[in-house]
């Protein structure tokens, strides 16, 4: 090859990397720009969640319409089991049943070690 076709290439390569570092700079500070956003959106909607949430539970509180702990599961139950699970989470009866058998080892171990004594 030539030096010209060789300085050429250069050129181009030179070209073809500024460019590629000014739209990633532009990416950069655009994903900046999203993040900041993001965290001023998530702010403003966790705090209307919240306020949202005051307000039924003070109409609820009035009207005296709360729900049981064994009422049906919300959608929001529902999701929570099915993360539980993929993520591979004991169950809450699981966690009871574990919590039965170590209450009655902790027994056991006491009653042993006065026994020991």
């Amino acid at each position: 090859m030539s030096n010209t076709v060789i300085n050429q290439i250069n050129e181009r390569y030179a070209q073809v990397s500024a460019e590629a570092k000014d739209a990633f700079e532009k990416i950069n500070v655009a994903m900046r720009g999203a993040i900041s956003r993001a965290e001023a959106s998530s702010s403003e909607l966790f705090e209307s969640l919240v306020k949202t949430g005051e307000k039924r539970q003070k109409a609820q509180a009035k009207t005296g319409t709360k729900k049981s702990a064994k009422a049906e599961p919300t959608q929001l139950d529902q999701v929570r089991t099915r993360v539980a699970q993929a993520l591979g989470l004991p169950t809450r009866d699981e966690v009871e049943a574990l919590n039965k058998k170590m209450a009655t080892l902790n027994r056991k171990v006491n009653k042993l070690a006065k026994e020991a004594k």
